[in-house]
């Protein structure tokens, strides 16, 4: 029989794994609200691509590496990967593990795979106006969602691909359509939309089973109110209080993708101390958490940022770049 602290850990997986959502819907947003310079560009497209890139690359080809020689090094790791696999897991490309799961190499790339085919959907578009580029991607992401739908059951990289997950990138792209068009609202009303969205990821346990497991409307919808609310309501992050946040937030991405590795570690050691991981759920979550926070931190400064800056001051350096990194 389960014990009750292994539901809540499902529990609070779930709730934390409600960020993709906002990941994606805030990708959505600065999409369009970034490449204000290069709608209409012919060069758009290359310069957008180079951007994203410099930004996505370097950090998840380190982290990868990482894994695989890990698995190289050490036997009793070997989880049976194929050089095809791997390659698939460098490129952003789907491909099963020996178990099924449609994960990459580092587990967390899943949700890159789909971050990349919306980056080359959005560059395949940008030399069109602001206007057109969000109607263009947000039909075709719409058409590959439904035509997934009919087609169903698909092989597993369509099927994949076709997951209603991507429609989160379309609310993303109308709330920065929206932004930009010069939509705002009231801050009283922003805060009811941000705690209700807030409220609404919190709930994502029933509601995803309420909804049969359409993601994209369980959570992709409080993750839109979260997002809309933050930037609608203008409100203004300065102070002490931000100071962390901000922090924070600079290294999210690397605190994403070296999570994964960090809190298992963190179990473990508790483990090795015969620790009672259940009874002590009020020490373990808050040291994995909070010792995430710092290797991410340590990664964006030590590795994310001086990386991103080189590689852009070269970008920028190349005949070939007419628009700003």
């Amino acid at each position: 029989m389960p014990r009750a602290h292994d539901h809540d850990a499902a529990v609070y997986s779930a709730v934390g794994g409600t960020g993709v959502d906002l990941f994606f819907v805030i990708s959505g947003f600065v999409m369009v609200y970034s490449s204000e310079h290069l709608f209409g560009s012919a060069h758009g497209a290359l310069t957008f691509l180079t951007r994203r890139a410099i930004r996505i690359i370097p950090i998840y080809w380190l982290l990868t590496t990482f894994y695989v020689a890990l698995e190289a090094a050490a036997p009793s790791l070997n989880k049976g990967y194929s050089a095809k696999y791997i390659a698939a897991s460098y490129l952003f490309f789907p491909h099963a593990r020996p178990d099924g799961t449609m994960e990459p190499v580092l587990a967390q790339g899943w949700t890159l795979n789909y971050e990349m085919l919306f980056y080359l959907l959005f560059a395949s578009t940008v030399f069109w106006s602001r206007r057109i580029v969000v109607a263009a991607c947000s039909l075709v992401l719409v058409a590959i969602v439904v035509v997934g739908k009919l087609l169903a059951p698909l092989p597993p990289i369509p099927s994949f691909w076709t997951n209603a997950i991507m429609l989160e990138f379309v609310f993303g792209m109308l709330l920065g359509f929206a932004y930009r068009e010069g939509a705002r609202m009231p801050q009283w009303l922003a805060a009811i939309l941000l705690v209700a969205g807030f409220v609404g990821l919190c709930m994502v346990w029933p509601l995803l089973n309420a909804a049969g497991g359409q993601r994209a409307l369980a959570t992709g919808i409080p993750a839109t109110f979260v997002v809309g609310a933050a930037t609608f309501g203008n409100f203004s992050l300065n102070g002490r209080f931000w100071r962390l946040p901000v922090i924070i937030g600079n290294a999210s991405y690397a605190l994403y993708l070296t999570h994964g590795l960090v809190v298992p570690a963190t179990f473990v050691l508790f483990r090795a101390i015969n620790l009672d991981q259940g009874a002590a759920a009020w020490l373990v979550f808050p040291a994995a958490t909070i010792t995430s926070i710092l290797v991410a931190i340590a990664a964006y400064h030590g590795f994310e940022r001086p990386m991103t800056s080189t590689l852009r001051r070269r970008a920028s350096a190349s005949p070939r770049s007419d628009q700003p990194l």
